[in-house]
């Protein structure tokens, strides 16, 4: 589901000026599929905290956005930076044409509005008391991206074993940074379950890998690691001439690797928890900036106690298990 509750992209934009007699730029995706109900940090989540950001990008006349500026905040580092970075991901344009048809960039100005639905928050306040603030930045830092690495396109990259086997995939690499920005070494830490793709992956990281250096304790430029992703999709598959059924892609199978969680907690007869213990393997472990899920019920809260048959209020422990199995298939019962 697009972020039709959660966000929601302005209907007028700013495409940049342009003569009359020229064609003007325009969004070459749809606006409101460049943030998804998933793409909420997390922690503004819990913390219940919401805002408009207000972002311009400049665009080149390849189509490609090349900066995006904050022009109005939301009053949230963290809401502001994302929404940057998924614009500068996402967004595609239609380049814009002079008066004798030559591609034309421009700018285009929008905004979202980070806004939690009903049921979307746990709390309407975060836990009392000292936290890191993550819209700020400390040190060390690890090393950014620079913005040029989101014009990589995978078309221009494709392996050509991959594109004739219609494989595509997710391969994500840790990148080794060097203090001047320059890509040192990659390793694969998830595979596409495609070689070719991944040797691509770890290739193009070098080849066209713009760093800014991770910053030490003090603030001076060391060398770093930078967890990266590279997405490998096919483009629409042009239409055959000759009437050829084009096969269909290749990808991972989203849920192929196994997991398991539990989650076990206390609430007490007087309505506050205790003792909460969460443990997860694989693909059912949280990533590291959500935290553990027992942030949720810690701190001093409240809530409606548990009762017995007598209405008796009583302590309960409360358990909740998840676990994901990749098992052999039965076989299959012969045919009559």
């Amino acid at each position: 589901m697009l972020l039709s509750m959660m966000m929601v992209l302005a209907a007028q934009a700013d495409a940049g000026a342009a003569p009359e007699s020229a064609e003007p730029m325009e969004p070459a995706t749809f606006p409101g599929s460049w943030a998804t109900n998933d793409d909420y940090p997390a922690r503004a989540m819990r913390e219940e905290r919401e805002g408009t950001t207000g972002f311009q990008l400049t665009i080149g006349a390849d189509g490609l956005p090349s900066a995006c500026d904050i022009i109005s905040s939301s009053g949230h580092g963290d809401l502001d930076a994302t929404t940057c970075r998924l614009v500068m991901e996402r967004a595609r344009f239609k380049p814009g044409r002079d008066a004798k048809g030559k591609p034309t960039g421009g700018t285009y100005s929008n905004r979202i509005r980070w806004q939690i639905p009903e049921g979307g928050g746990m709390f309407a306040l975060g836990t009392p008391g000292f936290a890191i603030d993550e819209g700020g930045e400390g040190w060390p830092r690890p090393p950014r991206p620079d913005m040029a690495m989101n014009g990589i396109l995978p078309a221009d990259h494709y392996p050509a074993a991959a594109r004739d086997a219609r494989e595509e995939g997710i391969v994500r690499m840790a990148v080794d940074v060097d203090v001047a920005g320059r890509v040192t070494g990659c390793s694969v830490t998830e595979s596409s379950l495609s070689t070719s793709l991944d040797t691509a992956s770890c290739a193009l990281m070098r080849d066209k890998g713009k760093f800014e250096p991770a910053l030490d304790g003090a603030g001076k430029p060391a060398k770093g690691m930078a967890p990266v992703k590279f997405t490998w999709l096919l483009p629409p598959a042009e239409a055959a001439g000759d009437g050829a059924i084009v096969p269909p892609s290749v990808r991972k199978f989203p849920m192929s690797d196994p997991g398991s969680m539990v989650m076990t907690l206390v609430v007490g007869a007087d309505g506050t928890v205790s003792g909460c213990r969460f443990e997860s393997t694989g693909t059912m472990a949280p990533p590291p900036e959500d935290g553990s899920p027992c942030e949720m019920f810690q701190g001093p809260r409240q809530f409606i106690p548990f009762v017995d048959a007598d209405g008796k209020p009583g302590a309960r422990r409360v358990t909740m298990r998840s676990e994901l199995l990749i098992e052999d298939a039965p076989a299959a019962a012969p045919s009559k």
